[in-house]
């Protein structure tokens, strides 16, 4: 790990943010967290990036772990969620380093957590009516495992992939050492599987302005196969597990 954490004490709250190749937007994003979340601490999961993503943290002087070579967006959290656990962080939000989460949005999610009680608040595009959007494909298997995902737990999600997350201890803490890739439906059928209280909340996203997305084409046609599968494997690890709630 390099550097201080923002607030130059530990708080209550760890914001996780995995990024590769990322030194197009991350420093205008950690700026912006600086703005609206002072009193949370911030670590950023360099996923092995090539370009100046390492420096562009450094110069934030943010708390940072450099991963020796691109390992991929699951194993990068799971580094961070070994981390919290062990600096024993009661709470952390994930916020991708894309610029496509507002960090203005961080309050609202915690305040959400707090009023509701869940274990886990998703930042939410497709609540209260919102529109899916993108590519033909990635819009119907959105949908598709918004339903798979609702018969599965009993609780409709209707964004099963954000991004934007928080969690509290007792639902990062099991994904350390699960199965998992994705970090989308199949920690939801984890979660709910284990009893653990999930709420989404509006939020309003921008589109990538530097950068590449994670998702190709090949991934998009990739992704039912392989979430169907991960879920599954959510499923059985859940049964093996005692209720948390």
């Amino acid at each position: 790990m390099e550097g201080p954490s923002v607030t130059g004490t530990r708080g209550s709250v760890l914001i996780l943010m995995p990024a590769f190749n990322e030194a197009g937007t991350i420093g205008m994003v950690l700026e912006r967290v600086r703005q609206h979340a002072r009193d949370c601490d911030v670590l950023v999961v360099n996923d092995g990036s090539r370009d100046g993503t390492r420096g562009a943290v450094e110069a934030a002087g943010v708390a940072q772990i450099v991963l020796p070579c691109n390992l991929g967006y699951g194993p990068a959290l799971q580094a961070g969620f070994r981390y919290a656990e062990m600096a024993g962080y009661p709470t952390v939000v994930l916020l991708d380093a894309d610029g496509q989460h507002d960090p203005a949005d961080i309050p609202r999610v915690l305040e959400a957590m707090d009023r509701s009680g869940a274990d886990v608040v998703i930042g939410s595009r497709f609540v209260n009516g919102g529109w899916y959007s993108g590519p033909l494909p990635r819009r119907l298997g959105m949908q598709f495992f918004s339903l798979v995902t609702g018969l599965v737990i009993g609780q409709r999600i209707f964004d099963t992939t954000s991004g934007f997350k928080a969690l509290r201890r007792v639902a990062y803490r099991p994904l350390i050492s699960g199965h998992f890739l994705d970090f989308h439906a199949e920690c939801l059928v984890f979660w709910g599987k284990l009893g653990l209280r999930i709420a989404e909340v509006p939020i309003a996203t921008r589109p990538r302005s530097d950068g590449r997305s994670m998702y190709s084409w090949f991934t998009l046609m990739n992704y039912p196969f392989k979430t169907l599968m991960l879920m599954m494997l959510g499923l059985m690890d859940a049964r093996r597990r005692r209720p948390l709630r």
